[in-house]
């Protein structure tokens, strides 16, 4: 009998792991369509601005940035901002984007780091690396991508880094997220191509360099807005795998203790029809 308890009570935590995974899919499905949409309507603000800032390249090579780069890449003080989520059972999803982030840092010890996402801020809290600022994160707005790009440009601005680049997962498919590290600045000229259409005649008011300027920060708040739903949906997709995974192997494991409960409980009550018999035999005899 206490076998038959161990294996019911195995059973019973078993229901409770499988309830709680259906419930995250159930959410993180009812979430994943809003997510995509939300980066299927990044991708033409992205592609337009970016047309926007090569067309003034194009136009006016001379235009002078602190967030172009044209010599070397070699940057001695460098900048990393981490997104990860504020929960776990999302598979390997905050696994592999913290694996990319301490390669990074095994290079550059002394990188800024901004961390978003309590699993982030605990594993480098764990690794004492309790440099830098934290942002909360739930889903990704347009505020809090305009509050980072301040943070971080004030950063740049007031020399404390020369350079910054972004952590994250990008979103290909449900079964293809790849965690990446990519230059948020400064960018070398040729990253935005060429425009489509030139009109060799255009004039910039109140000029090229401010214009690009103010394209700029909306190029920055746009790519750390698309960064952080690359990362939400990544997240939404890698928790309903993982849970879906979780479901089908709960339910395996609960054949198979249904199975080992059912010869448990044969075989006790073969012995106690066993065990009757046996004293009736006796008391007869």
């Amino acid at each position: 009998m206490g076998n038959l308890g161990a294996i019911q009570s195995h059973m019973k935590s078993i229901r409770q792991t499988v309830q709680i995974a259906g419930a995250q899919k159930l959410i993180s499905a009812s979430r994943i369509g809003r997510a995509r949409r939300m980066l299927d309507a990044t991708l033409p603000f992205h592609d337009h601005i970016r047309e926007r800032i090569a067309y003034v390249l194009a136009l006016c090579p001379e235009v002078s940035s602190r967030y172009l780069e044209y010599g070397s890449s070699g940057h001695a003080r460098r900048g990393l901002l981490v997104l990860t989520s504020n929960t776990g059972l999302a598979g390997g999803y905050n696994f592999n984007v913290l694996k990319l982030a301490d390669q990074y840092l095994s290079e550059t010890p002394d990188a800024h780091l901004i961390v978003m996402g309590q699993v982030g801020r605990s594993h480098f809290a764990r690794e004492n690396f309790d440099r830098g600022s934290e942002f909360p994160i739930s889903h990704p707005t347009l505020y809090t991508a305009r509050e980072i790009a301040e943070t971080l440009t004030g950063l740049f601005e007031r020399g404390e880094v020369d350079c910054f680049d972004v952590a994250y997962t990008h979103y290909y498919s449900t079964v293809r997220l790849t965690p990446v590290v990519e230059r948020l600045f400064p960018l070398r000229p040729d990253v935005f191509g060429l425009p489509d259409t030139l009109m060799p005649m255009s004039s910039f008011e109140p000029g090229p360099e401010t214009v690009f300027s103010t394209l700029m920060t909306g190029y920055l708040k746009g790519f750390l807005y698309g960064c952080l739903v690359h990362a939400w949906v990544s997240e939404l997709a890698s928790r309903i795998t993982a849970m879906d995974s979780a479901i089908r192997n709960g339910n395996e494991m609960l054949d198979t203790l249904s199975l080992q409960y059912n010869r448990a409980r044969q075989a006790a009550i073969t012995q106690e029809i066993t065990e009757i018999v046996a004293g009736a035999s006796a008391m007869i005899t």
